[in-house]
């Protein structure tokens, strides 16, 4: 079976960033599960594996618009020390979760901390990057 909008697909990767370092690999582990044409993978993933059956495999490089796109500086924001709750570990590399006013949770790492302020990056932490992927799929329904 070919795979195609809506269908459910189950796939290997291997994940590297440009210098080769390995960042993820599922290989050894599960698979991921995902539905075709629903944006639950990067959209450089469902292009290459449209059309496709169980067995494909493919080494593909993709560009940041293809992968988790450019770094957008409106999501790099400050906020003072005295906004977060006394329990929130202020921390360069954590991460922090708050409610937008739609009452979605957005994630934001801490990229820098100074005595006045806390900068956050609301980016993908895989944002700007070209990334390497080996693909293997597994099944198609």
């Amino acid at each position: 079976m070919k795979i195609k909008k809506g269908s459910r697909v189950a796939f290997h990767y291997e994940l590297r960033d440009e210098s080769g370092e390995l960042i993820d690999s599922t290989f050894g582990s599960e698979p991921v599960i995902y539905i075709q044409g629903e944006g639950e993978i990067i959209p450089g993933l469902e292009e290459l594996m449209e059309g496709e059956e169980a067995g494909f495999e493919a080494k593909v490089t993709l560009s940041p618009e293809k992968a988790y796109g450019e770094v957008m500086d409106d999501l790099i924001v400050f906020a003072g020390p005295e906004n977060f709750e006394d329990d929130v570990e202020i921390e360069v590399g954590s991460t922090v979760e708050t409610e937008d006013p739609d009452g979605t949770i957005v994630a934001f790492r801490i990229i820098e901390v100074t005595e006045d302020k806390v900068y956050l990056d609301g980016n993908h932490p895989l944002a700007g990057q070209t990334l390497d992927y080996k693909v293997e799929v597994i099944s198609v329904d």
